[in-house]
């Protein structure tokens, strides 16, 4: 029965790295059957069919995820000064206040335009204390004005822009005698 043993773990060893030598069956004195790569009195040859081997299996193809989409702002605006307001002051500053959606971004900034003269400070706030400088550097000779704002990401690409408010600054100025 050892032998019996001893030599199927050999046929099968020899059959599993693909060893493809004849292999001969014959019964021994208790009828159990034997084999063996050399044949005895009454082997017969034993039809070996190919191993069934498989492969190293490949997993599904890696699909890189899809990039993400591009950041984008859904809404600017400007909610101070109102549309057709009166802004009262003598120096010509004063403050605007911006509405954006989502909340702005580190990196990305505001600018204002103002009479269709872009100021070239960069805002990070939405409250922006507009100063007298930026008002007499960019504000056209009149009574009526128009102030528009935008998002610049950090490349300074626009992003986003606000729909342009007209307003008008009132300054008061005191006659002297004999003035009209």
């Amino acid at each position: 029965m050892k032998r019996t043993v001893w030599l199927t773990l050999v046929v099968v060893a020899a059959w599993s790295v693909g060893v493809r030598a004849q292999v001969y069956e014959s019964k021994d004195k208790s009828g159990a059957p034997v084999f063996s790569d050399t044949p005895s009195q009454g082997a017969k040859p034993v039809e070996m069919q190919a191993p069934n081997v498989v492969g190293p299996q490949q997993g599904p193809a890696q699909v890189p995820p899809p990039p993400a989409p591009a950041f984008t702002y859904s809404q600017l605006a400007i909610v101070s000064p109102t549309a057709q307001t009166t802004i009262h002051t003598n120096t010509g500053a004063f403050d605007v206040q911006l509405s954006v959606s989502p909340d702005l971004r580190q990196g990305d900034a505001f600018v204002l335009t103002l009479d269709g003269n872009t100021l070239p400070t960069r805002y990070a706030s939405a409250t922006i204390g507009l100063t007298s400088q930026d008002y007499q550097m960019a504000a056209a000779n009149t009574h009526q004005h128009s102030l528009a704002a935008a998002v610049l990401d950090a490349n300074g690409k626009v992003m986003i822009s606000s729909d342009p408010v007209s307003f008008y600054v009132s300054r008061t100025t005191v006659r002297r005698r004999g003035e009209r």
